[in-house]
Order: structure tokens, then C-alpha cells, then sequence
């Protein structure tokens, strides 16, 4: 079995104990229940994933660009989001328009609103279908209770799952069958930062288990880079937020593992949106999943079921709330030695409706949303072939096809050009993954993929019907749109380096986008009121090239690198998205860490090139130009005793303010934690 080879070459002890978590690891994809992953990551010697094709390999092995952020790491981090924690271990694009508001993405595009990334908590994507984004204050997860987050860049969509257009987040939990982890968190700091938060596990006997965590947080808001009508409407408050979930996972034989689990996150705070301005919301989610695994004679069968909810007011008036069922049906096959299989289906029921309300209100009118539902089911089936051709050269190849309904009622209006018919359309998309990876030596690995990812619009550009009276601004959405298409090449090397008792590693990439949504970026059409019509843009061309070295000094010293180039070419047809620009042209992240004993530091700088976008003001929607920026960060960690750590924390250290996007002015920020693992 290739993908259980060691740094070396092949090990019996670790192939035999690979054969035997062999099985369960194929059917556990990215949310595994009853996989040992301590067992595996001790005899791979390093975090191990079976996300891409199934089966347990090291994140130079698999056939996707993947890196892999620890739990050690995300403690050392110092942040308090994952967000922070991606901006400090990789090059992905992380714009922070807030406290608590970012966008995430990858190889460029990063424009708000517009997030192509699949992001998931053990499985379950968490997406907002209604706003097609994902809203990372409301992720129900506590740092403390994070195993590891996996960063795939590039579209993904077959391997991964719907709307996986730049790439994938996935993040996994410690197993309450497994880890017994149980810790609690308090922070304080500037900006009357104030946070609470803990996570405990219960063994419920026979190789069963019960997590169950949550958090509080508050802080002042960012004070600079608001125009006055946004203070007007509350977009400076300062910023709260909740969560609470709960994971059982039980062992029903040694060949059926079940589980279920539930979640619940409230945020108050500003969030930016395009085509330039923040806006104060109020955003509660839940969600509620049980899955199964199971060994059988037609080969290992992985089900899953889950329910997302979501509910909004924006600017103190009800919006939207939205309900997605998701079922998930896969059954992988191991063929032979050399060949796995593993065919799977999707249903997506989507519903998307109006909340009660109020009329017009001072600055928005949701009155024309009364009555509005709409929504889409999309169901989709494909195959992962998992192809070990010779013991150094491995192919991994997925198809996926996707069928959408779009339905809707109470949108026929006279005043609107779209009617409850427009919205009646279907159309169907074919996205697809094909990776080589060649185990060169014991010590290099070279990797060739190719894909296809595919996204569709939030329905909120399709459907949207909101006045803006102080604008005499209209935001229309438009059923016309269609799903917009990612083609990415690539080729990959890494390579371990003794000198530096690390690996360094180099991929370059190009991509062709295609139908990308103007979202609310579109450019208002003429008369009175102007409107927002969403509108699908020309092709447009990414290429560059991703750099990343890791090592140690000593045996006290350990340094990471990653640079990443996104050259991001735009069509004629634009937006106030500014895609072309949106995000800098060059990223750089590195990071120092020191440790001796029981005091630990560690510095993370951060540097990005210009970037540009559009804010709405008072004279009308105007350009503005971030220019290059740097940022500092850093944590020194005492630990007091056993199982307690004192910490003290900082970010954007080299200055009281600073401009860093085109959001508010992110502020320095100085922390105090103390973490008790018991």
C-alpha cells in the first residue's frame, strides 16, 4: 500500500498496521467516525488526511495542493478565529474588514461576497446557500476542540463536494471515540476584548464518545474607516458572538460506527458587503446531522443526513431565513491491491423565504421582499478511481455531475422585471479532478493535476428585491445567472531538505474562470431608482506560483515561509467587484518559533502587495487603494503547570492602525489568556 509509506521507504510495521486501519480510513472521507487518527499520525510521523481520496496518506502524497495546520500549530498561533490562524500558516488571501468579518480565498478573487472556498466542520459544509458565502463568525467550533485544518487550493469540486470553485477548508475535530480532550479558554484584552470558551469529552463506554463545546466573545468594533451614514445605521457597534455544539460518536459493532450532531451560533456585528459599504447584522445559525458508517460484503458504505438553518436581520430589520437538507450516500470499493473505488450521491433540498416584515424602515425598504420564496434541490453523483499504479506512482481521478431546480413564488410584480416564471429553469454542470503524484525518490514527490470546479450563485443574487431609499438604489436578483466555472493546471514538487531538517515545495498553477458573478458588485443601471441586477462576467485568466519551505534550527527553533504570486486577469465586462484587484498580486507569511522548557514564543509577519476596490461614500461609489502593508504578530506561552498555560498575545503590533483593506482600519490588539487542559 503506497500511501503508507514511510519517510524512508517502506515499513512492515507500518504497512501491517496501515492494512487494518485501512478499511475503516477509505469510507471516512473528510468526517471519519471510529478512525483512529492518533494511531495513524504516530506511524506516519506526521498529521495525516484521508480527505482526498478516502485512504490515509501524508499531505505530500495526496493529488490535490494541500497543507495541513495542527493543533499545536493553532495554539501557538495566538489567534482567537480560524480565519487569523489561515493567515498566519499559509498564503491564502485573507481580507479583514473588521473584528470579526473576513474573506477567504485563493489565488485571487478575493472580493467580499464572493467566497468560492468549500469550507467544512467534519464534513458538513457550511456554506450559506442564501448569501453564497461562508460566514465565519457563525462556524460553531472553539479552537481548543480542532485536530487539524486541511487548506486545499484550487477547485475541487469532484473530490470534495458543491462549490469547492477555489478551493477547500476542511475542518476536523478531535474524535470523542478517540481524544479525550477537555480544556477551557479565558482571554482578555484591548478593546475590552472579553471570551470564554471550553470544550469537554465523556467516554460513554464500548468505544463510544460525547464532546460538547461552546464560547462567548465580545469586543469594540475597529473605530476608523466608516463613512457617517454607515455609523448612522449602527455599523460601528461593537461586536458579539456565541456558539454551542455537541458530537456523539458510538460504536454499534466493530464494523458499524454511528453519529450524530448539533450546533448552534449567533453573531452580532458589521459585516462589509459590495459593492462597498458595512452594514450591521444579526445572524443566528443551527444545524443538526447524524451519520453512519459501515463494513459490508458490497464494500464500505458512509451516510450522512444533515439540516442547516439560517436567520438574518440586517440594519435592525428581519431579511431572510433559509433551510438546506443535505443526504450523502457513498460506497467504496478496494477492487484490488492497486485500484479503489468509491461512487457517491448527493441531495441538496434548498428553501429560502422572507421573514416577516416591518415596511420600510429608515435606511432599507424589504417591504417588495413580503411573501417571496424560492429556492433549488440539486442532485448530484459521481466517482472517485483511485489507481495505484506502481509503488512510487499513484493516479486519482473523480467525476461529479450536478442538477439544479430553481423554484420560486411571489415575485410576479409589475415593478420588477423578473417573475415567479423566470424563475422556473433547471440546468445541470459537470466538474471534474484527475491528479499524478510520482514518489520520485524517498525524498521528492512530484505531483500533476488538472479540474474543474463548479459554483452557483447565492439566491440571493437571483432573487434579491431590496430598496435602499437614502440611495434610491434598488438591488434586483437575477434567476439568469449561471454557475460559474473554474479550469485549473498545475504542477507541484516538494522535496525534504536535511540541511534545514525540513521540506520546502513549489507549485505553479493556471486557471480560467468563466461566468463569475458580479454579485452585488454589478453595476447600478441607469434611471430612477438605479438598480443592482447581478450579471455573469467574461472569462477571466489566474496564474502564478506558490512557494513554501518548513524547517528547524536546532533543537529549539522551528520557521516556516509560504509566497504566493496570483497574476488575476479580468474581460471587458467588469465589476465594482474589481476582481483583477481585489486581491494583492503578492502574499508573503512567514513565521519564527521558539521553545525551552516551559516558555514557548512565537513571531508571525505577514506582507502583501496593493489591492483595490470601491467603497460606497457620500459623493457616490468611489475607487480606493490599499497599498503594501505589512503586519506583525507574536505569542510568548508559560506554562504554569501541568495542564496550565499562561499566554500573552498580540497582532498587528507595528501599528495603533493601520489600512490593510478596503473595510474598516484594522486596529492593534493585545491579549492575556490562560488555556487549562484537563
Amino acid at each position: 500500500m503506497t500511501a503508507c509509506k514511510g519517510r524512508s521507504g517502506p515499513s512492515v510495521r507500518l504497512a501491517a498496521a496501515c492494512a487494518g486501519l485501512f478499511s475503516l480510513a477509505l469510507a471516512a472521507g473528510a468526517g471519519a467516525q471510529g478512525l483512529d487518527r492518533n494511531a495513524l499520525e504516530e506511524l506516519f510521523g506526521e498529521p495525516v488526511t484521508t480527505s482526498a481520496t478516502g485512504k490515509p496518506q501524508r499531505a505530500s502524497d495526496v493529488p490535490v495542493a494541500m497543507d495541513i495546520i495542527t493543533a499545536e500549530q493553532i495554539r501557538r498561533s495566538g489567534a482567537n478565529d480560524i480565519p487569523t490562524v489561515l493567515a498566519r500558516f499559509t498564503s491564502l488571501d485573507v481580507q479583514q474588514y473588521g473584528p470579526q468579518d473576513f474573506s477567504v480565498t485563493a489565488r485571487g478573487y478575493a472580493a467580499p461576497n464572493t467566497q468560492r472556498m468549500l469550507v467544512l466542520v467534519n464534513g458538513r459544509q457550511v456554506y450559506l446557500d442564501a448569501f453564497g458565502r461562508t460566514s465565519w463568525d457563525n462556524l460553531p467550533v472553539q479552537l481548543s476542540e480542532i485536530r487539524q485544518i486541511e487548506v486545499v487550493r484550487g477547485p475541487n469540486s469532484a473530490l470534495f463536494g458543491f462549490n469547492a470553485v477555489a478551493g477547500v477548508i476542511n475542518i476536523l475535530t478531535f474524535d470523542p471515540a478517540h481524544d479525550r480532550v477537555t480544556n477551557l479558554v479565558a482571554r482578555g484584552g484591548t478593546r475590552h476584548y472579553g471570551e470564554v470558551s471550553g470544550v469537554v469529552t465523556a467516554p460513554l463506554g464500548g468505544g463510544s464518545g460525547l464532546r460538547v463545546s461552546g464560547g462567548l466573545r465580545e469586543q469594540d468594533a475597529w473605530r476608523r474607516g466608516y463613512e457617517a451614514f454607515e455609523l448612522g445605521i449602527g455599523a460601528g457597534r461593537d461586536v458579539s458572538h456565541g456558539q454551542f455544539a455537541a458530537d456523539a460518536s458510538f460504536r454499534i459493532s466493530d464494523a458499524v460506527w454511528a453519529g450524530f450532531d448539533a450546533s448552534y451560533s449567533r453573531s452580532i456585528g458589521t459585516e462589509f458587503q459590495l459593492p462597498g459599504l458595512l452594514l450591521p447584522w444579526d445572524v443566528k445559525t443551527w444545524s443538526l446531522r447524524g451519520r453512519m458508517t459501515a463494513e459490508t460484503g458490497a464494500g464500505l458504505i458512509g451516510a450522512s443526513i444533515y439540516h442547516n438553518a439560517l436567520d438574518t436581520n440586517l440594519a435592525g430589520t428581519p431579511l431572510l431565513s433559509q433551510g438546506v437538507t443535505i443526504a450523502q450516500l457513498s460506497d467504496t470499493v478496494k477492487l484490488n491491491a492497486a485500484h479503489t473505488l468509491r461512487p457517491f450521491l448527493e441531495y441538496r433540498h434548498n428553501t429560502i423565504s422572507t421573514r416577516d416584515q416591518n415596511g420600510s424602515g429608515s435606511f432599507i425598504d424589504t417591504s417588495p421582499l413580503r411573501g417571496l420564496e424560492g429556492g433549488y434541490d440539486v442532485a448530484a453523483a459521481g466517482v472517485m478511481w483511485n489507481w495505484a499504479v506502481t509503488p512510487s506512482l499513484e493516479w486519482t481521478g473523480a467525476l461529479r455531475y450536478d442538477h439544479l431546480w430553481l423554484q420560486a413564488k411571489g415575485f410576479d410584480s409589475p415593478f420588477f422585471p423578473f417573475q415567479d416564471r423566470d424563475y422556473d429553469r433547471d440546468y445541470g454542470a459537470l466538474s471534474w479532478n484527475a491528479g499524478l503524484v510520482w514518489r520520485a525518490t524517498d525524498i521528492e514527490t512530484v505531483r500533476l493535476s488538472a479540474s474543474r470546479g463548479v459554483g452557483v450563485p447565492g439566491f440571493f443574487d437571483m432573487g434579491a428585491r431590496v430598496v435602499v431609499p437614502s440611495f434610491g438604489l434598488a438591488i434586483i436578483g437575477s434567476p439568469l445567472l449561471k454557475p460559474s466555472t473554474a479550469d485549473n493546471y498545475e504542477i507541484g514538487y516538494s522535496r525534504q531538505v536535511a540541511a534545514i531538517d525540513g521540506r520546502v515545495g513549489v507549485t505553479g498553477f493556471y486557471q480560467t474562470n468563466r461566468n463569475v458573478s458580479a454579485s452585488l458588485g454589478a453595476f447600478p443601471t441607469g434611471g430612477l431608482p438605479s438598480a443592482i441586477i447581478p450579471y455573469n462576467l467574461d472569462s477571466s485568466q489566474a496564474y502564478g506560483v506558490e512557494l513554501s519551505a518548513a524547517g528547524r534550527l536546532g533543537g529549539n527553533f522551528d520557521w516556516g515561509a509560504e509566497y504566493r504570486l496570483a497574476a488575476v486577469e479580468e474581460g471587458d465586462r467588469s465589476s465594482l467587484a474589481n476582481f483583477g484587484h481585489a486581491s494583492p498580486r503578492n502574499l508573503v507569511s512567514a513565521r519564527l518559533g521558539w521553545g525551552q522548557g516551559p516558555l514557548r514564543a512565537d513571531l508571525f509577519a505577514r506582507y502583501a502587495t496593493s489591492l483595490e476596490g470601491y467603497r460606497v461614500t457620500d459623493r457616490g461609489i468611489l475607487p480606493v487603494r490599499v497599498g503594501d502593508h505589512a503586519s506583525v504578530a507574536a505569542r510568548l506561552g508559560y506554562k504554569l503547570a501541568e495542564g496550565v498555560t499562561v499566554a500573552i498575545e498580540g497582532s498587528n503590533l507595528l501599528h495603533e492602525r493601520q489600512r490593510q483593506g478596503i473595510g474598516a482600519e484594522a486596529e492593534r490588539s493585545v491579549y492575556l489568556s490562560l488555556r487549562f487542559d484537563f
